[in-house]
């Protein structure tokens, strides 16, 4: 009897062990992650407006993603609140504007070497889009995670 009492509590054990690691993935977005998520958007957005207005040849490709990107940072902050899944949406959509935003800014440090100052001030609103990027990027790994103490 003893031996079979044993065998039910290793049993239990692996349950119990599953079920914290399974609700630490239904956790909402914290209010700060979708306050930096909003900000970031917004952020992403307007400068990819004012690097359009600095270079009005800006290719489509860096505007379009600067804009669509936002908006969908945006999105994802306020169902963040209320769906389980707009976290790793949020990196899925991040990830491809650091990347466009990378090549971006390379083109346009490259391009301002013999262009004026404008060429200067896009390759400037990119890498500041890239560190934008990146470092929400990085708020949303910390968060999934853990809370932060």
């Amino acid at each position: 009897m003893l031996s079979n009492t044993n065998n039910e509590q290793v049993i239990s054990d692996p349950a119990a062990d599953t079920a914290p690691a399974q609700a630490t993935e239904l956790v909402h977005m914290s209010p700060v992650v979708v306050i930096d998520l909003v900000v970031c958007g917004l952020l992403i957005a307007g400068l990819s407006l004012v690097a359009q207005r600095f270079q009005p040849d800006l290719p489509l490709l860096a505007f379009f993603t600067g804009l669509v990107g936002g908006v969908l940072c945006v999105l994802w902050a306020v169902l963040g609140r209320r769906a389980t899944c707009c976290r790793l949406g949020s990196m899925v959509t991040l990830v491809p504007m650091a990347c466009v935003f990378v090549i971006q800014a390379v083109q346009s440090w490259a391009a301002s070497i013999d262009d004026g100052s404008n060429s200067r001030k896009v390759a400037l609103l990119m890498t500041v889009q890239v560190v934008f990027c990146v470092g929400m990027l990085a708020n949303l790994v910390q968060e999934r995670k853990g809370p932060r103490l």
